[in-house]
């Protein structure tokens, strides 16, 4: 069987690898309409297709499905959170110049994520007698894929707002959100009993894709769109695209 530390440790530092694309700094400079727009679908499918599509998914079992009132409440309390959080990191006074406010937002936004995939890896390890997980080489690869891509996405603004790579690898250690969240579905559990614990767990996992959602979504539109829009070659769109294709065929393979 295989231990859920050495899965969450492994989730955790994947993203880390990918301080590696440092060494790419010029070409990605150069290349700035297609990394830049490949990570705008990137994030698209990530925040606002794959996250939005668990928050309905999920919505039915919020409060038991008896309280559809709580239940929006509970949702909009969400996105509301996500939003602020993005308002704060775009127009806050204290996070230095544009550049460095994309990289602040895309690194909440790394961390939100991070933290909710943690949750989705911690909960195939509670009620079962074997953690309901598949590892085999096509998902074990997938999931490196989809990793070192998360860690990727932080570092693209980044190196355009000309981070160190010190600074760029401190702020990267965000990605270890997840580790911590894999062991919280056992917390809720040992806690509260399974079924207080499972319902527990997937009512953070829905409130967290709802902040991810419009945390997203402020990212995409105030700083990965803008920055494309502005710039000197039109063939972005394309990109765009590629990015939201390549980044789903991975998750296919995954889930």
């Amino acid at each position: 069987m295989t231990d859920l530390a050495v899965l969450a440790v492994g989730f955790g530092v994947t993203p880390l690898a990918s301080i590696l694309l440092l060494s790419f700094r010029d070409w990605i400079a150069a290349h700035r309409p297609a990394v830049w727009g490949a990570s705008a679908g990137i994030i698209a499918f990530l925040g606002l297709s794959h996250a939005m599509g668990f928050v309905l998914v999920g919505k039915p079992f919020l409060f038991g499905g008896e309280n559809e009132a709580a239940t929006v409440l509970f949702l909009v309390t969400g996105l509301g959170f996500g939003g602020s959080f993005g308002w704060f990191f775009f127009e806050g006074r204290f996070l230095g110049p544009e550049p460095s406010r994309i990289v602040w937002a895309t690194a909440a936004f790394l961390a939100l994520h991070s933290f909710g995939d943690g949750l989705v890896l911690g909960r195939g390890f509670v009620g079962g007698v074997s953690p309901i997980v598949q590892v085999d080489a096509v998902t074990v690869s997938a999931t490196v894929a989809h990793r070192l891509v998360e860690g990727a996405l932080l570092l693209v603004p980044a190196m355009a707002a000309g981070w160190r790579e010190r600074s760029s690898s401190l702020i990267l250690l965000l990605s270890l959100s997840s580790i911590p969240a894999a062991y919280l579905p056992g917390f809720f559990f040992d806690s509260i009993g399974l079924v207080g614990g499972s319902a527990a767990t997937q009512s953070v996992s829905i409130f967290l894709a709802a902040m991810e959602a419009s945390l997203a979504l402020v990212v995409l539109a105030r700083g990965f769109l803008p920055s494309l829009v502005t710039a000197s070659s039109p063939r972005w769109l394309p990109f765009v695209v590629m990015g939201f294709v390549a980044i789903s065929v991975v998750h296919f393979l995954v889930e």
